[in-house]
């Protein structure tokens, strides 16, 4: 177990040996990058020639001219066309050799024919992004050992790619450090994937395991200054490349089954379908054929191009699902290993069609025009393939990636098309949230005090950070702007509300689970859909103040309604009260006083005189009577009260006013109150017409029409312009009309004013929904 001072180096160490290494990787990949622009040359060491021919002493094993069968001994007929003289004894390196092994077979070797079918810069193009890849991992690593180990994995990768142009241009360098980076690639494969199912103690399998790659290191090695130790070593080698590997994905299937996390046992998949299917390739098509003895399906460079599944696969799998628990959250690391993954799959259509039509299509490097071509064939393709690539990787692995119109129309119409506060913020906060795959969004709007309320939230929003929210957001501007809440590091996106000087709240998103931050689009969408927000919500609250208004204005008006009722009922009864006491006693005494004048008069001259004006005053007390509580009413009904009424007003005003009662309103059970109120409207209509209208004729229709009892009042006088609304009325000045309505609206009616200037007026009254029944015999 790692001591504290030896955790506390870590992280240094992990800087230190991320920067040595990458600056030898450096060296190697611009000097085996530099071979690509060098003239590719047939090279070894030659003796001194006699009888005009040499003798080859040393070539580099697996070297070009090692693969077409030249060895130590052979006899050089020709270099370059010519004999070889003795000033070309020694090193010697040119285009062209013709030689003659110890069977007497001449073998010819033309470079720009041997090396026809190898295309190495694509390799050469992968090999930074497995570097940068191993180099993430390593430094984000909680555990030194799976850094460690995906470092030396990853980085032997790199070295391999990086030293194939190098390799296949005969470098002596490159033929010593190939079998180092292979055979520490199938090192490190093996003891990535032991980490899974075996326990951390087990180090001396571990170790023991690093025997067979290191032998066959030295023995690779050895075999440069030995040549016929060169094809067992080599054969070792691609065995342990074949079955390092080939272990490393077995392990891989048994942890999928052995770890009893889902989570986990999901990324372990997710890892071992990209293991397999950048190995597979590799092992099938190149290696097996080689160690059975037969020529590979593919060239070595053509058959490593899958590698590029492998970060792909562990990119997605610590990012989606969080495997070797690595906080990997690069978007422009995905980005870039798209971009490669595409200029690999050009590089291996070109390089497969190439080999398909055996040489048909010339090398890049020798052609300029097919150069230019396939630069224009890639920039015109690959940016639209990489656009939706790139859009498919950003809702796969990050879950952010949306198209922003069709963002934005949708967050503005479901925004537009709410008009509750609380489920405009949970709708809101839920969508947001899941379109930019936030661990938390939530709505906080200022309330009229100018604190900040909750109106919604979704995820794992934590209400204590209001308080922090508050203080966060003083002094924050009309653009969104990320924000560290307070000490408990919650790093959240603050989106202020503003509907010109007006500040009405704030959105408060959280970071992103993929611990991306936040992109230029994000942050466009949110300035946009801030403003129509803002407006939504102060429009939602200005339409729930105006109902409340007009909720308290509705509760002002029915208890002014029912006060009226109240005061009307009052009068009423107070017209009954004082009725009866003008009847019980006022209208007594005058009677009283007539007779009594009756009797005097008889016998005084004097008492005669006082007679008419008696008389007078017993009728207008018995018209008051009548008039405070009509006694027809209540002693004759409706009808045969409105017929006394027109006919008293008409005999008073000496204008005719003709009643037409329907005989069949006695069938119709009116309510006391309902016939009070018929008579009031008549009473104010005549009254009214008499006053204003100047009519020569006045009409008065009382009729029933099945359930329902129609009142009309029509005259022919001067007419005015009838308001619509009761408030119209009382403005224009018609108060007995407004009040008028009003009582019969309360009443349960319905009262319709029709007039036109200088053609007269018709007061029509309804009431319908009443009861019929035969009158009784």
């Amino acid at each position: 177990m790692a001591t504290a001072p030896a955790r506390a180096l870590w992280p240094s160490v992990r800087g230190m040996m991320v920067v040595l290494v990458g600056l030898v990787y450096c060296v190697v990949w611009g000097f085996s990058g530099a071979t690509l622009f060098q003239q590719p040359r047939l090279t070894f060491t030659l003796a001194v020639p006699t009888s005009r021919h040499g003798h080859v002493t040393w070539l580099l094993p697996g070297s070009t001219l090692w693969e077409h069968g030249v060895r130590a001994g052979d006899t050089v007929v020709s270099l370059d066309g010519h004999p070889p003289t003795s000033a070309e004894a020694g090193s010697w390196s040119g285009q062209r050799v013709r030689i003659r092994d110890s069977a007497g077979t001449e073998i010819v070797v033309v470079e720009r024919t041997a090396t026809d079918g190898r295309v190495a810069w694509p390799l050469l193009v992968l090999s930074p992004w497995f570097m940068l890849l191993g180099a993430l991992i390593l430094l984000r690593a909680p555990k030194p050992t799976t850094g460690r180990t995906a470092y030396a994995l990853f980085a032997a990768i790199a070295f391999a790619l990086a030293l194939a142009p190098a390799t296949d241009a005969d470098q002596v360098w490159a033929a010593l450090a190939e079998p180092v980076a292979d055979q520490l690639f199938a090192a490190s494969f093996l003891l990535f994937f032991l980490l899974f199912p075996v326990p951390r103690g087990m180090r001396v399998l571990r170790r023991a395991l690093w025997a067979p790659p290191l032998l066959a290191i030295a023995w690779s090695a050895a075999a440069l200054g030995n040549p016929t130790w060169y094809d067992p070593s080599y054969l070792a080698r691609m065995g342990i490349l074949l079955l390092y590997p080939a272990l490393g994905v077995g392990l891989l299937v048994w942890s999928m089954f052995a770890t009893p996390d889902p989570f986990a046992r999901q990324g372990i998949r997710v890892i071992g379908a990209g293991a397999f299917a950048s190995i597979a390739p590799f092992l099938v098509l190149y290696l097996l054929p080689v160690v059975a003895g037969q020529p590979p399906i593919l060239p070595a460079e053509a058959a490593i191009l899958a590698l590029i599944v492998l970060p792909i696969s562990f990119a997605y799998a610590m990012l989606r699902h969080d495997a070797l628990h690595v906080p990997l959250f690069q978007r422009w690391l995905v980005h870039g290993l798209l971009w490669t993954g595409l200029l690999a799959v050009y590089a291996f259509a070109f390089y497969g069609l190439h080999y398909l039509l055996a040489g048909g299509i010339p090398l890049l490097s020798r052609s300029m025009a097919l150069s230019a071509a396939l630069v224009l064939l890639i920039g015109v393709s690959v940016q639209p393939l990489h656009r939706r690539l790139r859009d498919l990787f950003d809702r796969l692995i990050f879950r952010d990636g949306y198209n922003y119109r069709r963002a934005l129309e949708r967050l503005s119409r479901e925004v537009a098309l709410t008009a509750d506060l609380s489920i405009l913020g949970a709708s809101l906060t839920l969508a947001l949230r899941r379109l930019m795959n936030l661990h938390f969004a939530a709505l906080l709007l200022q309330d009229s005090h100018g604190s900040a309320r909750l109106h919604g939230t979704d995820g794992a929003y934590d209400p204590s950070l209001e308080p922090l929210f508050a203080a966060a957001t003083r002094g924050v501007g009309h653009v969104p702007s990320l924000t560290t809440l307070g000490d408990t590091l919650v790093s959240a996106m603050i989106v202020p509300l503003h509907t010109r000087n007006t500040l009405i709240g704030h959105l408060c998103l959280g970071p992103k689970v993929s611990g991306e931050p936040y992109r230029k689009e994000d942050q466009a969408l949110l300035s946009t859909l801030s403003g129509h927000l803002a407006t939504t919500v102060l429009n939602i609250r200005l339409v729930a103040d105006l109902q409340a208004k007009i909720g308290l204005l509705e509760g002002q008006r029915a208890a002014l309604d029912v006060l009226n009722e109240r005061l009307q009922r009052a009068q009423e009864e107070e017209r009954a009260r004082l009725a009866a006491d003008l009847h019980d006693e006022a209208l007594q005494t005058a009677q009283q006083l007539v007779r009594r004048l009756v009797i005097d008069g008889r016998q005084e001259i004097a008492s005669g005189r006082h007679l008419p004006l008696a008389v007078s005053l017993l009728q207008q007390l018995r018209a008051a009577c009548a008039a405070v509580r009509p006694p027809a009413l209540e002693e004759l009904g409706l009808g045969a009260a409105i017929e006394v009424l027109a006919r008293d007003l008409g005999a008073h005003a000496g204008i005719p006013i003709v009643p037409d009662a329907d005989p069949e309103l006695r069938e119709l059970s009116l309510t006391p109150d309902v016939e009070l109120v018929l008579y009031r409207a008549a009473q104010e209509a005549l009254n009214n017409s008499l006053r204003h209208a100047r009519p020569t004729h006045l009409l008065i229709n009382l009729r029933r029409q099945d359930d329902a009892v129609h009142l009309s009042v029509k005259d022919d006088g001067e007419g005015f312009a009838a308001p619509v609304s009761i408030d119209a009325l009382v403005a224009a000045g018609h108060l007995g009309l407004g009040a008028m309505r009003q009582r019969v609206e309360r009443a349960g009616g319905r009262l319709e004013i029709v007039s036109t200037p200088a053609k007269g007026t018709e007061i029509r009254v309804e009431f319908t929904g009443l009861g019929a029944e035969k009158a009784s015999t």
